[in-house]
């Protein structure tokens, strides 16, 4: 099936409760909600005044949050499709959104290579950026139990953060090329990451068991890069292993 309307490359998918409707940010400046049965366009589009790349959805399904080269974050409501407010103290564009599990808290990336942690109910952010990253951050992604954050970068390493201290966990996990996507496995003990290296790499998370930390599992039978990907909790319940990949591919 293919959904058609975006006019640019797609940036960032994000999944409705319920796995029925799945929303896109573009680099046409637009946020769009769509039906997975049907391949059609839900509702009116969202837009910006710039191209877009990050996109989260709260836990609710309520709102829809997305930041891109207008450097601010537009909270947008789900059902509607009506702008509700903006955050910005970002001081460059934004390149991606993770939501706490309690949604009380969001976590955003900016072109100045630092991640920001936001309060979701005030929309104001919470203490100094994160530094770490040596380029920008193209992925976050949020442990099962919202205690742990882990980032993605085109520096070619994935890191650990706690995302209460905002202090490192560990070691960088290194890559050979750019990474432009990470996730938690839904039982917190695995990560899978990769990117413009063309492989997804499985790895064990450091606190999960200090002597396994290493590359679990590696596939490499990719032809492309890739943008994003997602441990398959919905198709594969028990699988710890299997990922679905978005891929460099024509607008959407």
């Amino acid at each position: 099936m293919t959904m058609s309307g975006h006019k640019e490359s797609v940036q960032k998918i994000a999944y409705l409760p319920g796995g029925e409707r799945i929303v896109t940010s573009s680099y046409d400046k637009t946020v769009r909600i769509w039906d997975v049965e049907t391949g059609e366009q839900e509702g009116r589009t969202m837009k910006h005044e710039r191209w877009l790349d990050g996109l989260a959805v709260t836990r609710d399904g309520k709102r829809i949050l997305s930041g891109g080269g207008d450097k601010r974050i537009r909270v947008w409501d789900v059902e509607t499709h009506e702008f509700i407010e903006e955050w910005k103290d970002d001081t460059d564009a934004i390149w991606c959104i993770a939501v706490s599990p309690d949604d009380h808290q969001l976590f955003s990336s900016s072109r100045d290579h630092t991640i920001r942690c936001w309060n979701s109910d005030t929309g104001k952010s919470i203490g100094e950026p994160w530094k770490g990253h040596t380029d920008d951050v193209d992925s976050l992604s949020l442990s099962p139990d919202g205690t742990k954050l882990v980032s993605a970068s085109r520096d070619k390493t994935i890191r650990f953060w706690d995302a209460q201290s905002s202090d490192p966990i560990g070691q960088p996990l290194q890559h050979d090329s750019i990474v432009n996507a990470v996730t938690f496995s839904p039982s917190g003990e695995f990560v899978a990451s990769g990117g413009w290296d063309k492989k997804v790499s499985i790895w064990r998370v450091p606190w999960w068991d200090d002597s396994q930390k290493q590359v679990i599992t590696v596939f490499a039978y990719l032809s492309m890069s890739f943008l994003t990907l997602h441990f398959c909790r919905h198709i594969v319940p028990s699988s710890k292993m299997c990922v679905i990949l978005k891929c460099f591919v024509k607008p959407l």
